[in-house]
């Protein structure tokens, strides 16, 4: 059903002059890979901006004319900004997925563990991890970021 729906929207999008070049180039575009920041810039002031889902992407607001988005979980969400008006700016939607190449995944059994490879191979955090071997690392990071807060005289 999903799948028809896009069919339906690229066949109405060319029917109204869009190439399919250009739609296919403006929906890549979108995608964002996750724990990396993608900007958009827009054509008008932005007054408000609306994500779908913001478990999936975080958007800051860096002016009125350009925003940041985040990819923080796999899938896919939209969004929307308005102008002062209450128009609309951009409609647009997009995914989240892995984008590093060098990252690898092991499965023994169910047990699922990330590595990032480049060239020696180190434990990553990554969504979807068996929770054993998703927990040491954290423990890793909160410590490390611990001792750097309590360097620099925080908490």
């Amino acid at each position: 059903m999903v799948r028809l729906g896009r069919i339906f929207a690229v066949l109405l999008m060319l029917s109204a002059g869009e190439s399919l070049s250009s739609l296919a180039a403006e929906m890549a575009a979108l995608d964002v890979s996750i724990d990396e920041a993608r900007l958009i810039r827009l054509e008008a002031d932005a007054a408000q901006i609306i994500v779908g889902n913001p478990a999936i992407a975080d958007v800051a607001v860096q002016n009125p004319r350009l925003l940041v988005v985040t990819g923080k979980s796999y899938g896919a969400t939209n969004l929307i900004a308005l102008d002062g008006a209450g128009q609309e700016i951009l409609a647009a939607r997009f995914g989240v997925r892995e984008g590093d190449a060098r990252q690898v995944t092991v499965y023994k059994g169910t047990v699922r563990q990330s590595l990032h490879c480049a060239p020696d191979c180190q434990r990553v955090l990554s969504l979807g991890d068996d929770k054993a071997q998703f927990d040491a690392p954290a423990e890793t990071v909160a410590k490390k970021f611990g001792v750097v807060n309590s360097a620099i005289g925080g908490n």
